[in-house]
């Protein structure tokens, strides 16, 4: 089946070590790198972590802003209101 004989024929002990060999050599390349870029993934996945909740402080410190402006503009209103002279007497008991 799949013709196993031939298969055995084609094969010898230095194919075998040449191709373990050519293995080792990738392998030795690429594990360096591999540590190497580690860092920088998670140190990427964290930067946006946090520019995520930066974001998030920044909307709600806009929101924050915003209420205090309309607040001193109520709170003003009202100060004109009640600094505006009526045309009653007034009466000390």
């Amino acid at each position: 089946m799949y013709n196993a004989p031939s298969l055995i024929k084609g094969l010898s002990l230095t194919k075998i070590i040449g191709g373990i060999s050519k293995t080792l050599q990738v392998a030795n390349q690429i594990i360096p790198l591999y540590y190497k870029t580690k860092p920088l993934i998670t140190n990427a996945r964290n930067v946006f972590s946090i520019l995520k909740t930066t974001s998030s402080k920044k909307e709600e410190n806009q929101k924050k802003i915003e209420t205090n402006k309309t607040d001193t503009t109520t709170l003003k209103t009202t100060e004109k209101k009640k600094a505006t002279p009526t045309s009653s007497p007034t009466f000390f008991l």
